[in-house]
């Protein structure tokens, strides 16, 4: 799936309409316009370029046909595309009924952004009456699909008790194997959860490692509890912790760099 936005947010927040952007909105340009022959996947790719401006002049209407016309063919990821573009109201008015109903139907055919921001809408109650048993079923949907950001907010369902049994052990879970794909905010929560629950003193050693490579990241929630927790630390805990850190996060920077290289 080609999608057009990058998005960095705290799951808990809304999204809001990207800043800077100097688009050409105008009207929809008629069907005609586009090539017949494309297939679905270049539709959307070429939606995907007129969004960006990518070697074309940035133009949200000529995205929007294209992508209404490889979603009424079934495509996910124009579905997906369509849903964003509405949610942040980039070219056209926000309307969050609408993005709703863009993400249902993308996250019907399996597009896992689309599930994970239908959750989001759904958690939060905007735009669609609240469902939090739901929101957590697309949680876990994207989670298993490899989503980080959806592993991270099923990780906090279970922390919280929100819409599932509350199971700090799940949440941990959840939590790291989001952490492992760098997930700024699953380091903080997960390296924080283990520091709570701590038995031993190996377990402060991790949580240090998890919570720095948040606070590194100028994750300020980190940083707070990486204060907490080293003043907790005798110094030979502390070079384990600092050891530790560095482990992981030669790890992750393997594991991400493999996974760009593999592609999509």
């Amino acid at each position: 799936m080609t999608s057009w936005i990058v998005t960095f947010f705290l799951a808990t927040l809304p999204l809001v309409p990207a800043a800077g952007w100097s688009a050409t909105t105008g009207s929809d340009p008629p069907a005609a316009v586009l090539p017949v022959e494309m297939t679905s996947e270049e539709l959307n790719g070429l939606g995907v370029r007129y969004a960006l401006g990518d070697g074309v002049a940035q133009n949200f209407g000529m995205a929007r046909a294209c992508w209404e016309q490889a979603a009424g063919n079934g495509h996910p990821g124009a579905q997906y595309n369509l849903g964003q573009m509405y949610e942040t109201g980039s070219g056209v008015e926000r309307d969050l009924a609408a993005a709703t109903d863009w993400y249902s139907q993308a996250a019907l055919g399996g597009d896992r952004m689309a599930r994970f921001r239908l959750g989001l809408l759904l958690e939060a109650g905007n735009g669609v009456e609240r469902d939090v048993a739901r929101a957590v079923q697309l949680f876990r949907q994207a989670a298993e699909q490899g989503l980080a950001a959806a592993q991270n907010s099923l990780g906090r369902a279970y922390e919280m008790g929100r819409g599932v049994e509350q199971d700090i052990e799940a949440a941990k879970t959840w939590y790291r194997r989001a952490a492992l794909q760098g997930d700024v905010f699953a380091q903080s929560n997960l390296g924080f959860q283990i520091y709570a629950g701590r038995k031993n003193a190996a377990e402060i050693v991790e949580a240090y490692a998890w919570i720095r490579l948040a606070a590194e990241q100028d994750n300020a929630i980190a940083k707070a509890h990486l204060f907490e927790v080293s003043g907790k630390m005798n110094l030979q805990q502390l070079e384990n912790g600092a050891r530790l850190f560095k482990q992981l996060k030669a790890k992750i920077a393997a594991k991400t760099n493999s996974a760009r290289s593999s592609g999509p």
